[in-house]
């Protein structure tokens, strides 16, 4: 957790925030908004403004010139969630509740990061992230429900490393590029309530992956087909988390998109 004299040293950055503040620094969203809109904005990794510090988060709000605060901070292992469920809340639920509070109280725009995993929960993750939508005031804030796929993501990354990969047939979902999801966050950053940013049909991970492949020009014989019932670790995935997106997005096109606009994201 920071100290207030840490915090202190991340003041002048605060300042130099012309348009959004991202907290959770370190994520792989935060890290591709800012090497797209870099001059308009500033991010925060958890060493220098834990969401959890109460104090801390009010003095960053408060200090920064920012009128958009776009929360990427969370914690989205699924494993680690459902082993540290009161972690999780306290990150994912409590302290988006409080970042509402502060967010209207010094008159910013909060932009929290939703999951498809929020519509119909199976797990502590999905039930977190559905109970911060209903703690933020939706008709002065927005959240952005999403799945989203970069250059880490793991069918991608696995394929992309020229590695064998398990893609799931009977798992389903839409998920968007990174690149246009950051593209939506901030072309609707003035609306409010619930945006669904997705592809418009539902699709196998699998499917996915041999998407992918193709696009990429990579052997789908490193593609294997499997059950997510038969895999243990895996058993609160939900089969289905697909959701109507409220933009059009078709999905060979996103991933050719993606593809020439590929970027990478470092550590």
């Amino acid at each position: 957790m920071c100290s207030l004299a840490k915090i202190v040293l991340t003041f002048s950055q605060i300042a130099m925030a012309k348009d959004f503040l991202i907290l959770g620094g370190e994520s792989t969203l935060a890290k591709y908004f800012i090497q797209t809109y870099g001059e308009k904005c500033v991010a925060l990794n958890k060493k220098k403004c834990d969401i959890t510090n109460i104090k801390i988060l009010e003095k960053v709000i408060k200090r920064t010139r920012a009128e958009y605060i776009l929360n990427c901070a969370a914690i989205t292992d699924i494993g680690y969630a459902e082993k540290n469920p009161k972690e999780c809340f306290n990150v994912n639920s409590i302290a988006v509740w409080n970042l509402d509070i502060l967010t209207r109280k010094y008159n910013k725009k909060l932009i929290h990061l939703s999951s498809d995993y929020a519509v119909n929960p199976t797990n502590v993750y999905g039930y977190s992230k559905l109970i911060s939508e209903r703690l933020i005031n939706k008709s002065k804030n927005l959240i952005i429900r999403t799945s989203f796929y970069s250059n880490k993501y793991y069918i991608i990354n696995s394929l992309v490393s020229g590695k064998v990969t398990n893609a799931y047939k009977n798992a389903f979902f839409n998920p968007v590029s990174i690149n246009r999801l950051v593209g939506e966050i901030y072309k609707n950053r003035n609306k409010h309530g619930i945006l669904n940013i997705f592809t418009e049909k539902k699709i196998s991970k699998y499917s996915f992956a041999t998407m992918a492949a193709k696009t990429f020009n990579i052997d789908r014989k490193l593609i294997q087909p499997v059950d997510l019932i038969n895999v243990e670790e895996k058993a609160n995935l939900p089969l289905n988390s697909f959701v109507p997106s409220d933009i059009k997005i078709q999905l060979d096109e996103d991933l050719l998109t993606f593809k020439k606009h590929l970027k990478p994201i470092t550590s």
